[in-house]
């Protein structure tokens, strides 16, 4: 399903529509992003439709991309949540009784892809001839960074 039958709501027969349901994302919304695979979209919370004639979306949402892993480039889960609280009542086309769920998600699922991500923790089996992987504390403390001790200095103060 992905849009909602909003009629009753905009008539006035109803002043609210619950939503406890799951929602498929096509793939292809994901085929050219990072997202290798999306799991059902949870969405809990409700729309309503006050007397000022704005639709009100108000909703928490939950899933799991499935991402290549920024380290070992293997597909790793990233469970996210966000929420929305917003007035949809642009997104309604004129003389139309329905309400495009599924665009609505995929905005705010497209803020959630990290730049970069990774469940690797031992980097040592990260390495070539003349290069290594290295944590980012291992990065800190190994830089031939000549204000070094300055900075240890500074951070005892």
């Amino acid at each position: 399903m992905s849009f909602m039958d909003i009629k009753e709501l905009l008539d006035g027969s109803i002043n609210i529509i619950n939503i406890d349901e799951k929602f498929t994302i096509k793939e292809e919304y994901y085929s050219n992003t990072e997202i290798i695979d999306l799991s059902k979209i949870k969405v809990d919370g409700n729309l309503t439709y006050p007397s000022d004639d704005n639709l009100f979306l108000d909703i928490e949402c939950s899933g799991v991309m499935k991402l290549k892993d920024s380290v070992s480039l293997e597909p790793v889960d990233y469970p996210f949540s966000f929420k929305i609280n917003e007035n949809v009542t642009d997104l309604l086309e004129k003389d139309q009784f329905t309400l495009d769920i599924i665009s609505i998600l995929w905005e705010n699922i497209v803020l959630e892809i990290p730049i970069r991500y990774s469940e690797v923790t031992n980097y040592d089996e990260y390495k070539g001839d003349g290069w290594r992987v290295i944590s980012e504390e291992d990065k800190i403390e190994n830089t031939n960074n000549p204000f070094k001790d300055l900075l240890k200095k500074i951070e005892k103060e």
